[in-house]
């Protein structure tokens, strides 16, 4: 009776059940589950391997990690920046993306991705740190409008290549959105940049 329960148990933990955090739907594929680290991929050269989705995936959830950094230590006590609350309130924001990205990754491949460390993040954040406010401020900006024009040109050159439909729904809501957020960043007032 005990071995009967017991892979009773293990069948239902192998079936995957669980609640996608991206759409709050349940899901009860069966999925395997592997965690893989952005740096060992990098490393050995792996992503020739992966499906075209897979791939695009974890390349974007490197980037919104590249962005997240620099904002994390923009945003934390002891930055002394100048666009810290800024920083912060666009490290949520784009926190929520990586994390959709993230949940798309496990939920359809069975993947937990842990992103590639950022190349650069600690000179890019001190370097914002170091500016008077409204500088500080446009960089921000311009530091955001950069990635997401890089991110939305990289869906919107990938796109067709994709295979699975629901990967190809949430990246194209994605690039919709970022689009607006272009457009939104695209229209603030440019500061050039003085002395300090």
């Amino acid at each position: 009776m005990t071995r009967c329960l017991v892979m009773l148990l293990v069948a239902a933990l192998a079936t995957g059940c669980g609640r996608d955090r991206s759409t709050g739907r349940e899901t009860s594929a069966v999925v395997v589950d592997s965690t893989l680290f952005g740096d060992d991929r990098a490393r050995q050269g792996d992503t020739a391997r992966t499906s075209p989705d897979v791939a695009l995936l974890e390349r974007l959830v490197d980037e919104y990690e590249g962005l997240d950094v620099v904002m994390d230590a923009l945003a934390g006590p002891a930055s002394g920046s100048r666009v810290q609350g800024k920083a912060w309130k666009a490290g949520r924001h784009e926190d929520a993306a990586k994390g959709r990205l993230l949940d798309l990754l496990q939920v359809e491949f069975g993947e937990r991705y842990h992103p590639r460390t950022p190349d650069g993040a600690a000179g890019t954040s001190d370097s914002i740190a170091a500016l008077p406010r409204e500088a500080g401020t446009w960089a921000l900006n311009a530091l955001v409008l950069d990635h997401h024009r890089r991110v939305a040109a990289t869906i919107s050159a990938e796109l067709s290549t994709l295979r699975s439909p629901r990967v190809r729904e949430a990246l194209a809501e994605l690039h919709e959105s970022l689009q607006e957020e272009i457009r939104k960043l695209g229209a603030a007032p440019r500061v050039p940049l003085r002395p300090a």
